[in-house]
């Protein structure tokens, strides 16, 4: 059988490429590695204690919400957000990389702990506030569930609203 035309050209280059001779299951050769990337190492690991201290002076925020049990209440306090900013804990266009990684670990007293990635509290990222209340419907919090809790309002479970909130752990998720 004779083969003309296009097709007798690329087996023409096939043949001066020295490819004739790879076995009909060989794969081609794999790309070279990629270069390592540029951005920024994650943060160390850091402990933040939740004090009257820390809250200080940064914005408060109030958020309606509609609770488990069907009620309706109006918690205020500090956008944990804020709070990580305070911290120097990247934002906006610096949150990238290894750093989107990372979590804030919000500690009870009793040990539950909730994770919260940085984006979830980057208003660069997201609408959403995690807010670290210390007054619900205008007066502290009840001594069992403060003097701080975490408030998710969009989230359709309290699983993360953790109440009795005495810390924030800086870790990269594993």
């Amino acid at each position: 059988m004779k083969i003309a035309g296009p097709a007798a050209l690329a087996l023409s280059l096939i043949a001066s490429a020295g490819l004739s001779e790879l076995p009909a299951n060989a794969q081609s050769p794999s790309p070279p590695p990629m270069a390592p990337m540029t951005h920024s190492s994650p943060m160390p690991s850091q402990r933040i204690t939740i004090t009257p201290t820390l809250l200080a002076g940064l914005p408060r925020t109030t958020v309606t919400v509609t609770e488990e049990h069907g009620g309706t209440a109006t918690y205020a306090g500090v956008a944990l957000g804020a709070i990580l900013a305070r911290e120097n804990v990247p934002q906006g266009k610096a949150l990238r990389g290894p750093m989107l990684g990372q979590v804030a670990v919000v500690v009870a007293s009793d040990g539950y702990r909730v994770a919260f990635a940085f984006p979830e509290l980057d208003p660069a990222f997201t609408n959403r506030i995690v807010l670290l209340a210390d007054t619900r419907d205008g007066a502290p919090l009840d001594p069992k569930i403060g003097p701080y809790r975490i408030v998710v309002p969009d989230e359709k479970r309290e699983a993360r609203w953790i109440h009795n909130a005495i810390e924030i752990d800086i870790a990269t998720a594993q």
